[in-house]
């Protein structure tokens, strides 16, 4: 019983969470390029937690700090060798909204099976 609630408690959280990140996201035209889970442009949150957890061997803190210097600077070249897209720099982003973008896209969760 105590499992079910705890996995509860973190759902909620997490939904109550990713709706302040959605916000953001469309407040800063990311989801002009990316989404939780599908390609649209750019890679998903779900790929680029994936790929940089492997990279820094599951450190959550270096993943974050790689998030955040990508963020704020831009990059281009590490995905989709076909494609010359190019993440801009986020300047204007605030600090608070920096953290919860960076912590959602760190915590997203994998896909449900059949999606």
């Amino acid at each position: 019983m105590k499992r079910l609630v705890l996995i509860t408690c973190l759902l909620l959280s997490f939904t109550s969470f990713g709706s302040e990140a959605k916000k953001l996201f469309k407040k800063y035209g990311c989801e002009g390029c990316h989404a939780d889970y599908g390609i649209v442009a750019g890679p998903s949150f779900y790929m680029v937690k994936e790929k940089y957890l492997k990279k820094f061997n599951g450190d959550t803190e270096a993943l974050k700090k790689y998030l955040y210097q990508t963020i704020r600077k831009g990059s281009s070249g590490k995905w989709f060798d076909f494609l010359d897209m190019k993440m801009p720099s986020h300047p204007q982003i605030k600090e608070e909204e920096m953290k919860i973008i960076i912590d959602y896209i760190a915590s997203i969760p994998e896909p449900k099976k059949g999606k």
